[in-house]
């Protein structure tokens, strides 16, 4: 007899999950051990036999589970799911299918059971049911689409307003540093706002500040003493002053000329500045 040894759990619900005997057999006649006949002599788990194998309960208990658990599955898979709603006190009823599957599972069995009683679906019931099917899924994919265009255009403008904002906050930050620098007047808020858009950015701002204002001090100083000597400049400006001369009198000398007409022809003797005589 031929049995395997150090056959893991896993091992044993793989085989015991098949239909049949053949893929554990299989292994026997490849891996299994042969025992001799004097060490068999309790009830063994294994038959004497190649062809065939005893499991233990376990194993029979999982093949079993599983056996159950395809069975549920397949009637799960086969189920048809309906609602049914009778029109007044009429014997006449509304069959209401949940989706698309339960009427393709409808139409693929061809019959239903309404209140205990069958009802065959002709070839032209099938058709309408599975058009009318059809119809309501296009709505609904139609549906589902425009809602999905909706939420993708919120989304866009989502995003397209918090790059506004955010954009907008920064120019906001970073005029606020800018007259926090040149040390003018800033409201409370507009501090705040910097502080959370930038803390560092406000750190800078302010010691610009602190600078602007040592230094304007120090202009300040430097603009009263030239406010001062501008000060002097128009007092000496605005002081009386004589603009009076003494002219020097005008010479009454004129051009000279001295001529002696001794002879034939005049000469002149002499070119001189004088006074008229």
């Amino acid at each position: 007899m031929r049995i395997l040894r150090n056959l893991t759990k896993q091992e044993l619900d793989y085989y015991t999950s098949q239909p049949t005997a053949k893929k554990l057999n299989e292994r026997i006649k490849r891996d299994g051990i042969t025992v001799p006949a004097q060490n068999a002599e309790t009830p063994a788990k294994y038959s004497t036999t190649e062809d065939e194998v005893d499991i233990s309960a376990t194993g029979y208990e999982l093949q079993q589970a599983n056996k159950e658990k395809a069975s549920h599955e397949k009637t799960e898979k086969s189920r048809i799911d309906f609602s049914v709603f009778r029109q007044g006190d009429s014997n006449k009823f509304v069959i209401s299918f949940g989706n698309a599957a339960m009427v393709s599972r409808a139409v693929k069995q061809g019959y239903i059971e309404v209140e205990g009683q069958r009802i065959d679906l002709s070839d032209e019931v099938k058709k309408q049911l599975l058009a009318t099917s059809k119809q309501i899924q296009d709505k609904k994919k139609g549906v589902s689409l425009h809602n999905f265009l909706l939420h993708e255009a919120a989304n866009a403008r989502q995003s397209s307003d918090a790059m506004k904002e955010a954009n907008d906050k920064m120019s906001r930050a970073m005029q606020t540093a800018s007259r926090i620098m040149h040390g003018r007047k800033v409201s409370p808020a507009d501090e705040k706002e910097l502080m959370e858009f930038n803390k560092d950015l406000y750190a800078m701002a302010k010691s610009a500040a602190a600078l602007e204002q040592h230094r304007r001090k120090r202009d300040d100083k430097e603009d009263e003493k030239i406010s001062a000597d501008n000060e002097a400049a128009r007092a000496r400006e605005a002081e009386p002053k004589d603009y009076s001369v003494e002219e020097m009198p005008m010479p009454t000398d004129e051009t000279q000329m001295t001529v002696s007409l001794d002879g034939e022809m005049g000469q002149v003797i002499d070119v001189s500045a004088g006074k008229d005589v």
